[in-house]
């Protein structure tokens, strides 16, 4: 009888350990307090360089990390809804929206301040004005990209339907601008920087953070992108995330202090040439800035496309919680 109820005992046991340790996406838990691995995803993109370098590396800890990129912002969400990323690489504003339905994030940190351009194969063009009655191709709609470049060209007097967009991925608007298909577009790094190598006739008329500063101060900062993190996890782990977080800066630091050491990575892992990236690196804004210190910027940020357009943030600004706290 005693043999029967210790075997009971230990059967509910293991499944009470089973249950427990089930709540991470990748199924694996440390140490206590530990996490056995983050999962990181991202797109494919300069700013996603400072993750290649950490790409199978592991924290003071041991925690190891487990990187998945992703090919749009549609896949990343979904798997932000699903739990099924720790760390997210996701545009300021869709952050914003994933949070204001309900979905249980904080801003982790802002890494991105100004990838975007427009870029132009005609002489006459100089200003956002003079693309009236010009086509002009533009990433995917509600893009960051689609966002501030309708945001501009609003501000600049011009209405809307006056200058017709087309939208189309970055690196097939890239191809298309080097076979003379496309005149104007507004392209990020480093399919800017492929364009000006290949079309020897192509011109950067606008760098959007400087446009950024006209309209808001010369001290604006243009929050773009960075990351948000689980809360769940994050509440279970925050030594794990201290740890990552400290890595992240100091892989960032390094990427933009050593460009020429951080080509090869990227140029394995993202496909992107070596001396695109290079090049792409002088235009690339890049600077690690925890959730709580960005927030002054980034709340400036998302009211501006809150006024112009409240659904581009998600219908509402967020609130306080919204910024992972130190």
């Amino acid at each position: 009888m005693f043999q029967r109820v210790l075997v009971i005992f230990l059967f509910l046991a293991l499944m009470l350990n089973t249950a427990c340790t089930g709540d991470k996406p990748a199924g694996e838990t440390g140490s206590p307090g530990t996490p056995g691995k983050i999962v990181v995803q991202a797109p494919l993109a300069p700013p996603t360089a400072p993750l290649f370098k950490m790409a199978g590396e592991v924290l003071p800890d041991g925690t190891r990390l487990e990187i998945i990129y992703y090919k749009s912002v549609e896949e990343a969400t979904t798997r932000v809804v699903k739990g099924e990323a720790d760390f997210s690489v996701l545009p300021v504003n869709v952050a914003a929206k994933l949070y204001n339905k309900g979905v249980d994030i904080s801003l982790a940190n802002v890494s991105t301040w100004g990838i975007l351009y427009l870029v132009s194969l005609e002489n006459d063009v100089r200003e956002w004005t003079d693309l009236k009655g010009k086509e002009l191709y533009v990433g995917a709609r509600g893009s960051t990209p689609d966002i501030l470049t309708q945001y501009f060209l609003s501000q600049s007097g011009l209405k809307d339907g006056e200058v017709p967009l087309t939208y189309l991925d970055s690196p097939e608007i890239a191809r298309m601008m080097i076979n003379d298909l496309a005149k104007n577009a507004v392209l990020p790094e480093p399919m800017l920087t492929q364009v000006l190598i290949n079309r020897k006739d192509a011109r950067v008329v606008r760098d959007f953070f400087s446009d950024w500063q006209q309209y808001q101060g010369d001290s604006a900062a243009l929050p773009q992108a960075g990351m948000v993190v689980l809360n769940g996890f994050a509440g279970k782990y925050p030594q794990a995330v201290a740890e990552f977080h400290r890595a992240y800066a100091g892989a960032l630091d390094w990427t933009v202090a050593n460009p020429t050491k951080a080509a090869p990575l990227v140029e394995t892992s993202a496909n992107i040439p070596a001396p695109v990236f290079i090049q792409s690196m002088e235009r690339t804004r890049l600077r690690f800035v925890p959730g709580s210190l960005a927030r002054a910027d980034v709340d400036v940020y998302l009211s501006r496309l809150f006024d112009f357009s409240p659904e581009m943030v998600g219908g509402k600004l967020p609130d306080e919680k919204f910024y992972l706290s130190d």
